[in-house]
């Protein structure tokens, strides 16, 4: 349940979205926990009114836990797919994580803004340097 909101007020009373589409703000608030349910509890009812039996997507009173996983299916271009493993495993990381990362930025960002990769800081090369002199002393430029 979203605090401050009693199970009757949850399960009763229609939150935003719920009815249909949220409008579009562009450059508003982003996403609050009351929409997001709203809409996930839409999305549910469509799903079932076309014969999907839902499990983790059921219909929610509340939202899940931050830390609560489900699968989820997407389609992508295997390119970019292919590209984000071999960049991920460079980095250490899982794709899982680079997506995580990517949706949490989408959905804490305010509606109609561009997503934008920051490359991290040049390190400068490192430069010998004769103390007794002040020449430099590396071979390579």
């Amino acid at each position: 349940m979203i605090a401050g909101m009693s199970a009757d007020t949850t399960t009763s009373s229609q939150l935003p979205g719920e009815d249909g589409p949220l409008p579009m703000r562009r450059g508003g608030a982003p996403i609050t926990d009351d929409e997001a349910l709203g809409v996930a509890r839409r999305l549910a009812r469509v799903q079932v009114a076309h014969g999907r039996r839902l499990t983790s997507l059921s219909a929610p009173t509340e939202l899940p836990a931050p830390d609560t996983r489900i699968q989820s299916a997407h389609r992508l271009p295997a390119r970019l797919l292919m590209r984000v493993r071999a960049k991920a495993e460079m980095e250490g990381r899982t794709v899982t994580s680079v997506i995580e990362d990517a949706l949490r930025e989408y959905a804490d960002s305010v509606p109609g803004s561009r997503l934008r990769a920051i490359p991290p800081r040049r390190v400068p090369k490192a430069i010998e340097v004769d103390l007794a002199t002040g020449e430099r002393v590396t071979a390579d430029d």
